[in-house]
């Protein structure tokens, strides 16, 4: 259904807000309007311009924090999927061929790849769970070539293969929200999350291992959410040993397993500490280089901005004198008590 206006949706935000809901339509709108500044229409677009190049842990870690922080979390992504007819209202990919979801198609069995159920057994124990799948033959067939009319599109490798997932929730469309989705949507958390990308890996090596001719320099890549053709997952694996032109030009967005392992450990880590106490509204000031018989009114000293607080006055100290040193009366006999702590010469 087409989005209602937004001033509707507050409406009906607040009218719900009682019942602990949140309407969909303003938080699509919040993380619209977020997107809108670096000139983005899509959160897909916004990802791209503000994290260009994802091969790494740093980048994998910083989409993920601008996706919950900055543009709206995973309901705003899933609303944005849903809008464009990748997503169902029970959070299902759908399987249609509007939008042409390839991966999907292939998970449900609604399209197959018959010259690939011998190489499906090479997954061993993973056969159930995973499907290795191949690009077109003529892309496989052009993996050396560095015409205009093939890269970009031939395979990234003389050995290039894909493995997806026959589950179909939405919460395992790409890596980019893995363990982000709620319990309350169907999510399965981060350690589930960390399970899943263990069991790809093993069962991506266990694949190479066993399919014969690759090489022991295998490559096992994500195209991040943004940075990626189509919307469910697919893991790239690669023989590095025998890399085209096309798996060059996408290093730059080829990120790694590991780093995606990583983040996600970490952030299960994070989620398990305890939170911290708020830092104190005061911090202690020390009155460095004072020696016993200034201590005091050195920390007294340090502890008043007197730029804000003219009217700001010492405790009494050795020298007797209430004021603070720019204000003490107008000879510099009498400024100079602050500075060596002496008494105040008698009127």
């Amino acid at each position: 259904p087409s989005a209602p206006r937004l001033a509707n949706a507050a409406e009906r935000a607040d009218l719900l807000d009682g019942l602990g809901y949140i309407s969909c339509y303003v938080e699509g709108a919040m993380a619209a309007t977020a997107a809108s500044r670096s000139g983005a229409t899509s959160l897909k677009e916004a990802l791209v311009r503000r994290v260009p190049e994802v091969r790494d842990v740093a980048a994998f870690r910083e989409l993920r924090r601008q996706l919950r922080e900055e543009l709206g979390g995973v309901d705003a992504l899933r609303r944005e999927l849903f809008e464009q007819g990748f997503v169902r209202d029970d959070g299902r990919l759908t399987t249609g061929t509007t939008p042409f979801n390839v991966f999907a198609l292939l998970a449900s069995g609604q399209m197959q790849q018959p010259n690939m159920l011998e190489e499906q057994q090479h997954l061993g124990p993973h056969s159930c769970k995973f499907m290795v799948c191949c690009n077109r033959p003529e892309n496989d067939e052009h993996w050396e070539s560095d015409h205009p009319d093939w890269l970009g599109k031939a395979s990234m490798s003389r050995r290039h293969r894909l493995l997806t997932t026959t589950n179909l929730h939405w919460q395992w469309f790409n890596t980019l929200v893995l363990g982000l989705v709620p319990a309350v949507d169907g999510g399965s958390g981060l350690a589930a999350a960390i399970d899943e990308v263990e069991s790809l890996k093993d069962a991506a090596l266990t694949y190479a291992s066993r399919a014969g001719s690759w090489s022991q320099n295998v490559g096992l890549f994500f195209h991040v959410y943004g940075h990626n053709s189509v919307n469910s997952l697919h893991l790239h694996v690669l023989d590095m040993d025998a890399l085209g032109p096309t798996g060059r030009k996408y290093a730059y967005k080829n990120c790694p397993l590991d780093a995606v392992l990583q983040v996600l450990r970490e952030e299960l880590v994070a989620a398990s500490q305890p939170a911290r106490p708020p830092p104190p509204l005061v911090a202690p000031v020390a009155a460095e280089g004072a020696d016993q018989r200034q201590g005091q009114g050195t920390a007294l000293l340090a502890g008043l901005d007197f730029a804000q607080d003219p009217t700001a006055t010492l405790a009494p100290g050795r020298h007797g004198c209430r004021r603070p040193r720019d204000n003490c009366e107008d000879e510099p006999s009498q400024r100079r008590c602050h500075e060596a702590g002496m008494k105040k010469p008698a009127p």
